[in-house]
């Protein structure tokens, strides 16, 4: 994400009083903890999410330790692992590009003062919503004067009845089925890293995936890119009046000229927000 040199900073620190986000029973974590050893070392990925978008966003934590929020209105928002420094992003409207702004937990504009309290409510619940293990060693907090230097957040996603899409600004297209199993493809590394039921990764060559004798993979390949193409096509069409980014349903948009999209055979159907990923 390339900050412009016009771009404005905080100078006023946020105030007001917090108000407090209380996620609801049927808002349950997922998490993804499957295909980090196929990417490239320092590629991130969505590791755990809620949908909370019924009344804010999608909240969402990613392999390199930052939170973040995709908000309904298409903004989106990152905390830096340091939980100090955040990024706050917006599109413009003349060429749809995103363009972000950096801040700091004490000193933001006042009117970000809602969205800073959700998001570390939302990390406040995703940090939460791991079960202790006794093995796991104590991490010592990051210094406020360590940062990442590229920041990533999710574009765009998307909820279907067999799986929820993330597109990553890495260029980074991340599936997770109902069925827990779960599909990545990188532009950068030019692989798909599939991983199957029983929680067993493989990793194909982009070019040549559809060809391969993994017909599970296939199916859910298959499945990705035709999410993809509607993903597509709504933004360029503004569908049904959303936002351009905003998520929604591929079983429920009406794309234009389009076919319902079908789901992969034997997959499930459910409503996106429950379960975990084939190595959670």
């Amino acid at each position: 994400m390339g900050m412009g040199n016009d771009d404005p900073r905080a100078k006023t620190a946020g105030s007001g009083n917090q108000q407090m986000m209380q996620m609801k029973n049927g808002s349950k974590v997922q998490s993804s903890g499957a295909v980090s050893k196929n990417l490239k070392e320092n590629e991130v990925w969505v590791r755990k999410w809620v949908d909370y978008s019924s009344k804010y966003g999608l909240g969402y934590y990613l392999s390199n330790d930052a939170t973040g929020v995709f908000f309904n209105d298409s903004t989106k928002i990152v905390l830096d692992p340091n939980n100090y420094h955040f990024d706050y992003v917006e599109r413009r409207t003349v060429d749809r590009q995103d363009f972000g702004y950096q801040y700091t937990l004490d000193q933001y504009p006042k009117e970000l003062q809602k969205k800073v309290t959700l998001l570390q409510h939302f990390r406040s619940y995703l940090e939460g919503s791991e079960k202790p293990k006794a093995e796991k060693q104590t991490v010592a907090p990051k210094s406020k004067d360590t940062r990442l230097t590229d920041v990533v957040y999710v574009k765009k996603w998307m909820r279907t009845r067999h799986a929820i899409m993330f597109r990553l600004s890495n260029k980074v297209v991340q599936v997770n089925f109902q069925d827990h199993t779960e599909i990545m493809l990188s532009s950068e590394t030019k692989v798909v890293t599939y991983v199957n039921k029983r929680g067993e990764r493989n990793t194909y060559p982009l070019n040549t995936a559809m060809e391969s004798s993994n017909l599970e993979m296939v199916k859910r390949l298959k499945y990705t890119k035709d999410i993809l193409t509607h993903m597509l096509n709504q933004n360029a069409n503004h569908a049904v009046g959303r936002p351009a980014g905003a998520p929604g349903s591929a079983n429920s948009v009406n794309f234009p000229g389009a076919a319902p999209i079908s789901g992969p055979e034997g997959v499930p159907a459910g409503n996106g927000t429950t379960g975990q990923s084939a190595q959670s």
